[in-house]
Formats: C-alpha cells, structure tokens, sequence
C-alpha cells in the first residue's frame, strides 16, 4: 500500500525541487563511482612508488657491495689487465637480480 501522505507530498513538489534532488543524486553517485576509487587509487600509488624508491636503493647498495667485496677478494690477482673481471663480476649479479625480479613480477597474476 501507498502511503497517502507521500504521494501528495510528491505532487506537491515542482519541478525546481525535483531537478535539484535528482543534481543531488548525480552528483553524489558520480563521486562514489569516480572520487572515491581515485582515492584509493592514489593510496596505492604512493606506496608502490615509496616501494620501487626504497628497492631501488637497496639493488643500488647490493651491486656497490658486490663491487666492492670482488676488488677486495681478488687485489693482487685481479690488477692490470685482469682489472675488469669485477666490473664483470658486479654486471653478472646484476643481470641475475633483474631478471630474477622480472620473473618474479610476471609470475605473478591478478585474479579479478
């Protein structure tokens, strides 16, 4: 049943005050659908982006490390024209850390 109240409460309104509750309803439906979501959105991003900072520094520090341990292991052996095996060293870990971040990062899938 009808409330019999309502429906002449309804009939009462005109037109301006339908057309502002319907703006109303757009408006707070559009921002629930796209505000919102962008909120989390940005969230995400700036924790993925404060991540990649911090791994970044990490792979940095890790190569400068295996530099340095590969001079220090190999001083006397490794000087004049066998100079460049640490360099060589460093680019081989290197090249094994990024792909083995490569996989890790293709292996992995999002089930929606």
């Amino acid at each position: 049943m009808a409330n019999p109240k309502r429906a002449t409460a309804d009939r009462d309104r005109g037109p301006k005050e339908s057309a502002t509750e319907v703006w109303g309803l757009v408006r707070d439906y559009a921002k629930q659908e796209t505000v919102d979501p962008l909120k989390g959105l940005v969230s995400f991003a700036k924790w993925g982006l404060i991540g990649s900072v911090l791994v970044g520094i990490g792979v940095i520090e890790l190569v400068v490390v295996v530099l340095r341990v590969a001079q220090a292991e190999g001083s006397t052996a490794l000087d004049g024209r066998w100079s460049f095996v640490p360099y060589l060293i460093t680019l081989v870990v290197a090249t094994v850390v990024l792909l083995l971040t490569r996989r890790a990062m293709s292996a992995r899938q999002v089930k929606a």
